[in-house]
């Protein structure tokens, strides 16, 4: 699964969603997903495929079990982790943290050096 299948799953929750940052503060809830860990693996001296950690971070006014379930759904096809929520009291919201791997494929590219 690529970063933009990623993006447009969560999109599909009408929440604003960002790669890693907002550039702006944003109106709870608001979900931020990145890549937290890569893998690059192969044969034969080729690299064919990337082990891909992605995290996702539901950032929300209180505790909101359906909207948990909702993005959970989103990623059915995979086993995906759920970390204890955190209080940022500083922020005044709860954090939930979502994690998945996904296999990325290699196309390789043509270059004429």
């Amino acid at each position: 699964m690529e970063l933009k299948e990623i993006r447009d799953r969560l999109l599909s929750l009408g929440l604003p969603v960002a790669y890693l940052r907002f550039k702006k503060a944003q109106k709870l809830p608001f979900i931020v997903y990145y890549e937290s860990d890569t893998e690059i693996t192969g044969a034969d001296n080729y690299n064919l495929y990337r082990d891909v950690e992605i995290t996702i971070e539901l950032y929300t006014e209180d505790k909101e079990p359906q909207l948990e379930r909702r993005l959970e759904n989103l990623f059915r096809e995979v086993e995906i982790g759920k970390e204890g929520d955190t209080a940022l009291e500083d922020e005044e919201m709860l954090l939930t943290v979502f994690s998945f791997r996904t296999i990325q494929y290699i196309e390789e590219e043509n270059s004429n050096v």
